[in-house]
């Protein structure tokens, strides 16, 4: 319990340091928004599961778009499968994505990769992703993974290894001065505030990792904050 808590509060003091310097895109005529990840992104993409979710953020975004930027035309798109990792988006970058002409791209990845890859593997993969998005002139925003667990006192299971790659996320944000979403960290700050029972799931996720539809407009909203 005080190695999780401890976890926690130095979230706070990275996403913290993290929120001094963000910084907004200012989206210009004819841009083409990705988002591009897992099956978070995948649900988000296809409004699903139907029983959870009735629109997702992926058109939740374009939508608001629409409304607040009606002469720039700007189109949101995305990429993703269930159960990627960072290497296989690498995999798919020249294949799924180039095909679409995106100039913005949103990663949003992290939770199987926390459960499943070396923290080292992690690391490289996604800095060599970046590389790749920023090799032909499309902007990367970078988002810190999320949840599997919506306990707020860093008690899930998992907790100490998502902590352990988010705070690899914002090194990257921080080293490659990128604009970010630093989505654990609100998160946890959601979950403080609206989850007083400290239930596993039912806040933002219909399982504690997938969203259900306050979390698809809780992802949006924070998704919208980066664009100008």
């Amino acid at each position: 319990m005080k190695t999780c808590l401890s976890v926690l509060a130095l979230l706070f003091l990275a996403g913290g340091a993290l929120g001094q310097d963000n910084r907004q895109i200012a989206l210009k005529k004819g841009d083409r928004i990705l988002f591009f990840g897992d099956s978070l992104t995948q649900l988000g993409g296809q409004d699903a599961p139907k029983q959870h979710v009735s629109k997702g953020y992926v058109k939740i975004v374009q939508e608001t778009l629409d409304k607040t930027h009606p002469d720039l035309g700007v189109k949101v798109d995305w990429v993703a499968t269930g159960g990627h990792t960072v290497p296989q988006l690498l995999a798919r970058f020249e294949k799924d994505v180039l095909p679409k002409k995106p100039t913005i791209i949103v990663i949003q990845i992290g939770c199987n990769d926390a459960r499943r890859l070396d923290k080292d593997v992690f690391r490289k993969s996604l800095e060599d992703l970046i590389d790749r998005i920023q090799l032909h002139k499309i902007q990367v925003v970078q988002c810190t993974l999320t949840s599997v667990g919506e306990k707020h006192d860093g008690t899930n299971k998992d907790d100490p290894k998502l902590e352990e790659f988010a705070a690899i996320q914002r090194d990257i944000i921080k080293a490659r001065n990128l604009p970010y979403n630093d989505l654990r960290k609100a998160f946890v700050e959601h979950w403080k505030k609206n989850n007083p029972d400290n239930k596993y799931s039912g806040i933002l996720t219909y399982d504690g990792n997938h969203w259900n539809q306050v979390g698809m407009q809780f992802v949006a909203e924070q998704m919208l904050k980066r664009f100008r």
